[in-house]
């Protein structure tokens, strides 16, 4: 399945998070999103129509409004490309993808694997061989985002404030 959103929400209420991103998505102007429960606990894949960039704008926006929209789902990441969870195909995507930032601005990878075989240390050196910006683990203008569930990676390269969290969102409105 190809998706553009990867959503979090605690275990055992994925359907529930399902039946609330639904209903989100389809307020915000897709009514016929693919969105499948990933048989890892937790995760929820969803393919839309939508920027997935401006649809996590959206929901912050949403957040401010009526933060009890968001009573299962966690979070939300934008995801700009998917591959098998491969090191080449990932490598590659990555450098497709690190084109949009500039050779002043810092960047740091963040790797979020579940039930996958490869390890963070060996993505991470591969991923990052032909970049020749500077890393900033603390404050980054740029972040390298892999996201693999078993066999499929989601790629984004994205600014720190683009990954909504519901509960980081309502924590700053209070």
């Amino acid at each position: 399945m190809n998706f553009n959103l990867l959503v979090t929400s605690s275990r055992f209420r994925e359907d529930d998070a399902f039946d609330e991103i639904l209903q989100i998505l389809d307020v915000l102007g897709d009514n016929d999103p693919s969105i499948e429960v990933s048989s890892v606990s937790g995760i929820i894949l969803v393919d839309t129509i939508l920027d997935p960039f401006q649809f996590v704008e959206d929901c912050k926006e949403m957040v401010r409004k009526d933060p009890w929209k968001f009573r299962y789902v966690l979070r939300i990441i934008p995801l700009e490309m998917n591959c098998k969870a491969d090191l080449t195909e990932i490598h590659s995507i990555v450098n497709q993808l690190s084109r949009k930032i500039d050779a002043q601005e810092t960047y740091r990878v963040l790797i979020e694997k579940r039930h996958s075989r490869l390890h963070s240390s060996e993505i991470i050196s591969t991923v990052t061989s032909e970049l020749k910006m500077k890393v900033n683990l603390g404050n980054p203008n740029w972040i390298i985002l892999i996201q693999i569930v078993k066999m499929v990676a989601g790629v984004s390269i994205l600014r720190p404030s683009q990954i909504f969290s519901s509960v980081k969102e309502k924590i700053s409105e209070s």
